[in-house]
Protein backbone atom coordinates (compact mmCIF):
# COMPACT_ATOMS: atom_id res chain seq x y z
CA UNK A 1 0.00 0.00 0.00
CA UNK A 2 1.66 3.36 -0.85
CA UNK A 3 0.48 6.58 0.21
CA UNK A 4 2.15 9.80 -1.00
CA UNK A 5 1.74 12.84 1.40
CA UNK A 6 2.75 16.22 -0.19
CA UNK A 7 2.91 19.67 1.29
CA UNK A 8 3.09 18.60 5.11
CA UNK A 9 2.22 21.50 7.68
CA UNK A 10 4.63 20.27 10.53
CA UNK A 11 3.40 17.24 12.60
CA UNK A 12 -0.27 17.74 11.92
CA UNK A 13 -1.03 16.86 8.51
CA UNK A 14 0.04 16.66 5.05
CA UNK A 15 -2.41 18.84 2.76
CA UNK A 16 -2.75 16.80 -0.02
CA UNK A 17 -2.13 12.65 0.23
CA UNK A 18 -3.02 10.75 -2.84
CA UNK A 19 -3.85 6.66 -2.36
CA UNK A 20 -5.29 4.30 -4.48
CA UNK A 21 -5.80 6.59 -7.14
CA UNK A 22 -7.42 9.54 -5.25
CA UNK A 23 -5.78 12.75 -4.09
CA UNK A 24 -7.42 13.92 -0.67
CA UNK A 25 -7.11 17.82 -0.30
CA UNK A 26 -7.34 18.15 3.82
CA UNK A 27 -9.76 21.46 4.86
CA UNK A 28 -8.03 24.43 3.14
CA UNK A 29 -8.58 28.04 4.66
CA UNK A 30 -8.12 31.48 3.93
CA UNK A 31 -4.03 33.04 4.08
CA UNK A 32 -5.63 36.62 4.38
CA UNK A 33 -8.53 36.57 6.73
CA UNK A 34 -9.01 40.31 6.24
CA UNK A 35 -10.93 39.80 2.95
CA UNK A 36 -14.90 39.32 2.35
CA UNK A 37 -15.65 35.88 0.93
CA UNK A 38 -15.00 36.43 -2.45
CA UNK A 39 -11.91 37.29 -1.75
CA UNK A 40 -11.33 34.07 0.70
CA UNK A 41 -12.91 32.07 -1.62
CA UNK A 42 -10.46 33.26 -4.71
CA UNK A 43 -8.04 32.33 -2.60
CA UNK A 44 -8.76 28.62 -1.69
CA UNK A 45 -9.85 28.18 -5.53
CA UNK A 46 -5.95 29.16 -6.44
CA UNK A 47 -4.69 26.99 -3.46
CA UNK A 48 -6.79 24.02 -4.37
CA UNK A 49 -5.38 23.84 -8.08
CA UNK A 50 -2.39 24.24 -6.83
CA UNK A 51 -2.57 21.01 -4.45
CA UNK A 52 -4.59 19.22 -7.37
CA UNK A 53 -1.19 20.11 -9.84
CA UNK A 54 1.05 18.75 -6.77
CA UNK A 55 -0.77 15.51 -6.87
CA UNK A 56 -0.85 15.05 -9.98
CA UNK A 57 -4.58 16.12 -11.24
CA UNK A 58 -6.91 18.79 -11.91
CA UNK A 59 -10.26 20.61 -10.98
CA UNK A 60 -11.95 18.57 -13.54
CA UNK A 61 -11.04 15.70 -11.54
CA UNK A 62 -12.65 16.09 -8.45
CA UNK A 63 -15.35 13.83 -7.13
CA UNK A 64 -16.70 15.26 -3.67
CA UNK A 65 -15.98 18.70 -2.16
CA UNK A 66 -17.19 19.91 1.35
CA UNK A 67 -17.57 23.65 1.84
CA UNK A 68 -17.70 25.07 5.27
CA UNK A 69 -19.78 28.65 5.76
CA UNK A 70 -19.27 30.89 8.74
CA UNK A 71 -22.43 32.39 7.39
CA UNK A 72 -24.37 30.27 4.86
CA UNK A 73 -27.25 32.72 4.43
CA UNK A 74 -24.84 35.91 3.46
CA UNK A 75 -22.18 33.71 1.98
CA UNK A 76 -23.71 31.10 -0.05
CA UNK A 77 -24.69 33.30 -3.47
CA UNK A 78 -21.50 34.94 -3.91
CA UNK A 79 -19.09 31.48 -3.15
CA UNK A 80 -21.42 29.48 -5.45
CA UNK A 81 -20.91 32.51 -8.07
CA UNK A 82 -17.31 32.05 -8.22
CA UNK A 83 -17.51 28.20 -7.69
CA UNK A 84 -19.46 27.60 -10.77
CA UNK A 85 -17.19 30.39 -13.13
CA UNK A 86 -14.15 27.85 -11.69
CA UNK A 87 -15.30 24.34 -12.03
CA UNK A 88 -15.89 23.32 -15.33
CA UNK A 89 -19.17 22.84 -16.38
CA UNK A 90 -18.87 19.32 -17.59
CA UNK A 91 -17.18 17.94 -14.82
CA UNK A 92 -19.16 19.05 -11.91
CA UNK A 93 -18.58 16.83 -8.47
CA UNK A 94 -20.95 15.70 -5.83
CA UNK A 95 -20.82 18.42 -3.26
CA UNK A 96 -22.15 19.65 0.41
CA UNK A 97 -22.19 22.91 1.71
CA UNK A 98 -23.11 23.60 5.08
CA UNK A 99 -23.25 26.45 7.93
CA UNK A 100 -20.08 26.04 10.44
CA UNK A 101 -18.55 27.42 13.28
CA UNK A 102 -14.96 27.77 12.03
CA UNK A 103 -11.93 27.88 14.15
CA UNK A 104 -11.45 31.81 14.23
CA UNK A 105 -13.85 34.27 14.04
CA UNK A 106 -12.35 35.79 10.86
CA UNK A 107 -12.53 32.61 8.79
CA UNK A 108 -15.41 32.33 6.60
CA UNK A 109 -14.93 29.54 4.27
CA UNK A 110 -13.17 26.37 4.30
CA UNK A 111 -13.06 23.69 1.28
CA UNK A 112 -11.49 19.86 1.68
CA UNK A 113 -12.06 17.51 -1.60
CA UNK A 114 -11.22 14.48 -3.20
CA UNK A 115 -10.23 13.99 -6.46
CA UNK A 116 -9.30 11.33 -9.39
CA UNK A 117 -5.66 10.95 -9.77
Amino acid sequence: MTIHRFEPNGKRLSHVLVHNGIAYVTGQVPTDRSQGIEGQTLQLLDRIDHLLGVAGTDKSKILFAQIWLRNIKRDFAPMNALWESWIPEDALPARATVESNLAADEILIEIALQAAV
